[in-house]
């Protein structure tokens, strides 16, 4: 079910399609879909939506009774939507947007690493597994001390992989969002080095790790990291993209359009 956050929004969507928008609301409605570029593929269907309408209006109506806006309206409403969603898709940069707008505040419970789902019945469920469940447990209860103590646990008795890699992260996690960023650096850093042959783990602790960095103020060491997260090519990519591009113009990197595949 749709929230009442993204009705309103749909709303925008459809009153700046019709070109009754204030720039003041325009600049609001930029604004999320810098944060959420998910909602570009809402604004693309409204405006195929609305444009298939027209078209069938003109085809069943005779000339002397339509009533419709005329051509050169539409043209400029779609030509004005077509620009947003390319300024958009290409991180809108010229516009005022603050780097805040685009940081992780907090992680969800939901990017916690447990144990892997495919396991047979006869082979049941590992130590290590059991401790990263318990762990995750934990932090859903509230007490974080005890999943830190049991993910250094999985770290100290079953130093390989996947288990160190997905240890690390949940750590690196609840530090963050416990505003301990140097110390969810350390973690990050660790999962991704650990989790080179996974790209989903490795693509976590990037993203994580980049967004950390913007927290103690180290953009570039922010952009290497983002741009890590982005060419893995998973959930991440389109915020990826987006910050990427918005710490590359804070430094003044102009010229790059995106994260350079790395060797």
């Amino acid at each position: 079910m749709e929230s009442s956050r993204d009705q309103n929004i749909y709303k925008k969507i459809d009153a700046y399609v019709k070109g009754s928008l204030s720039e003041e609301e325009i600049e609001l409605l930029w604004n999320e879909f810098a944060k959420d570029p998910s909602l570009l593929d809402h604004l693309e269907l409204e405006v195929g939506v609305k444009k298939i309408i027209r078209e069938k209006t003109v085809k069943k109506t005779t000339p002397a009774k339509i009533h419709s806006l005329p051509n050169w309206v539409w043209h400029a409403s779609a030509a004005a939507v077509i620009f947003l969603v390319a300024l958009v898709q290409l991180f809108r940069v010229e516009t005022p947007q603050n780097l805040r707008d685009f940081v992780v505040t907090s992680i969800p419970n939901q990017q916690l690493e447990i144990a892997d789902n495919m396991r047979s019945e006869a082979s049941g469920i590992s130590e290590a597994d059991s401790l990263l469940n318990l762990g995750f447990a934990a932090v859903s209860s509230g007490n974080t001390e005890e999943a830190l103590f049991l993910f250094s646990e999985v770290i100290r008795k079953f130093n390989s992989e996947p288990y160190a890699s997905k240890a690390y992260l949940n750590k690196g996690i609840i530090n963050y969002n416990d505003g301990l960023y140097d110390e969810a650096i350390v973690n990050f850093e660790e999962s991704a080095e650990r989790a080179k042959e996974n790209r989903m783990i490795s693509e976590k602790a990037y993203w994580y790790l980049g967004n950390a960095y913007i927290n103690v103020d180290q953009p570039e060491k922010a952009l290497v990291a983002i741009g890590e997260a982005y060419n893995r090519n998973g959930i991440f990519r389109k915020p990826a993209f987006l910050l990427y591009r918005k710490l590359s113009y804070d430094l003044g990197k102009t010229d790059v359009e995106q994260p350079i595949e790395s060797n």
